[in-house]
């Protein structure tokens, strides 16, 4: 099976690109869940495991750094939410993470729907 995050960094698939870098690939999701919703993804397929090593510890930080100045520059860091999938909580096993905001109204306060 191939990667639909490697296909979109390798630039096979058509992708709204909102941040890249040497390292990481942002864009928009194709099933948005709020009025914002943008996928960070490492370029290279890593895939989460029982352990990491120090500087891909460090990687995830780079992740969540990079979400926060989009958050900052889209105007949604007061109140967004960044999420990574991890396990059976999602169908794409390359590590990503969700950058969702830009509510107008109520915020949802749940992360989980309860089914």
């Amino acid at each position: 099976m191939e990667c639909i995050f490697c296909k979109i960094a390798n630039r096979d698939i058509p992708s709204e690109i909102v941040y890249e870098d040497k390292d990481v690939l942002g864009f928009e999701n194709v099933k948005p869940e709020a009025p914002i919703h943008l996928l960070f993804i490492p370029k290279k397929h890593i895939e989460w495991k029982d352990e990491f090593a120090d500087k891909e510890i460090e990687f995830f930080g780079q992740l969540i750094s990079v979400a926060k100045k989009i958050a900052i520059e889209r105007d949604i860091f007061q109140a967004c939410k960044i999420i990574f999938n991890l396990g059976k909580t999602g169908h794409i096993p390359h590590i990503h993470l969700h950058l969702i905001g830009g509510w107008k109204k109520e915020i949802p306060m749940g992360n989980v729907s309860k089914d």
